[in-house]
């Protein structure tokens, strides 16, 4: 009897024993992951500080400097001086960002001049790596398929040595006849082509008659003629990129805009040619971007040569710009957008 007890004795001190190791085991384990928790927590403050110490001075030195501002004025000059039809809403602030690893990035809005109307109609994205050149993507919230597509301009013939009696016009006759059906009611953004190139100032007075704003004008720099250039068209039409001559957009010394004006006029034209050398060889001296080459030679030759355009992109009432499309000088024309009357008459 006295051997059972003692068994059962030993055997409850065994149990206790194992209950009490169970207890320990799950203690240790307990303080592990508190451990180990605590840990991941301070490594991950610490991460957040280390950042927040590298990230914080080189935003403010990104700022400060007009770096920020830059890669905004980089981007807004890269679409403006060589996209006709378009625009960059660059009257909000600056977009653009910086991250760790100094890649820099920016979003802005897209517009198209359609009367009075600043119509949206997409986004630019840019980014640059720190050694890389400026990638620009143009987003467009097309209503139709290729509805915002961005066209360039003719050549005119004469420089390359083709007749500009052979000139097709059959574009401009079937958007004749589709402005024709469209009311009174309406105003509209187009651009169209000049059969021969002209100082900028001719294209103005060629322009007086009409009730339109001028937007841009395409300056010639010798493409096709000096140098080689991706170019687009067959028979006796050569389409090609070139350099816009835009309203003047002014810039201080952080690259941040300051003022403009609205549109190319006989009151803003010199200011604005005056401007168009200072962004081209900003925009030169300052970006890392594809064809800064070619923009270089542009440059030369608009010197050497004076600025001559080739065209322009206009706005005003439907009606002015069934008018516009009788002048047997102007050809290529296409329509950039259309919107209900907003017109200041007078």
């Amino acid at each position: 009897m006295k051997e059972d007890n003692d068994n059962v004795l030993d055997g409850l001190k065994e149990t206790d024993e194992s209950t009490l190791d169970k207890k320990s085991a799950r203690k240790m384990v307990w303080r592990t992951r508190l451990s180990i928790g605590f840990t991941v927590i301070r490594t991950l403050v610490i991460i957040f500080l280390l950042y927040a110490a590298y990230m914080i001075p080189v935003n403010m030195y990104y700022d400060m400097s007009g770096k920020q501002a830059g890669f905004d004025r980089l981007v807004t000059t890269l679409v403006e001086t060589r996209h006709p039809g378009v625009e960059v809403d660059y009257m909000h602030g600056s977009s653009a960002e910086i991250n760790p690893f100094l890649t820099q990035s920016t979003s802005l809005k897209l517009y198209r001049n359609v009367g009075e109307w600043d119509v949206v109609v997409g986004e630019v994205e840019a980014k640059k790596r720190l050694f890389g050149k400026v990638n620009v993507k143009m987003n467009f919230d097309n209503e139709y398929l290729n509805g915002n597509d961005i066209k360039a301009f003719a050549i005119p013939p004469k420089l390359l040595d083709r007749d500009p009696a052979n000139i097709e016009s059959g574009s401009k006759d079937m958007l004749k006849d589709q402005i024709a059906k469209i009311d009174d009611g309406h105003v509209a953004q187009v651009q169209f082509s000049v059969k021969k190139v002209m100082k900028p100032k001719a294209m103005l007075e060629a322009l007086e008659g009409y009730d339109v704003r001028v937007f841009r004008m395409p300056v010639y720099g010798g493409e096709l003629t000096e140098f080689d250039i991706t170019n687009y068209g067959s028979g006796q039409t050569r389409l090609a990129q070139s350099f816009l001559l835009r309203p003047q957009v002014v810039y201080d010394d952080n690259n941040r805009h300051s003022s403009s004006v609205s549109s190319l006029s006989n009151v803003t034209l010199e200011r604005s040619k005056e401007q168009f050398y200072k962004d081209i060889e900003w925009l030169i001296n300052n970006g890392n971007y594809n064809d800064r080459n070619i923009d270089q030679k542009r440059l030369n030759y608009i010197r050497e040569h004076g600025m001559q355009v080739y065209g322009a992109v206009v706005t005003g009432p439907i009606r002015e710009i069934e008018k516009l499309m009788e002048e047997e000088q102007f050809y290529q024309f296409r329509l950039g957008g259309i919107e209900v009357w907003n017109w200041y008459e007078g």
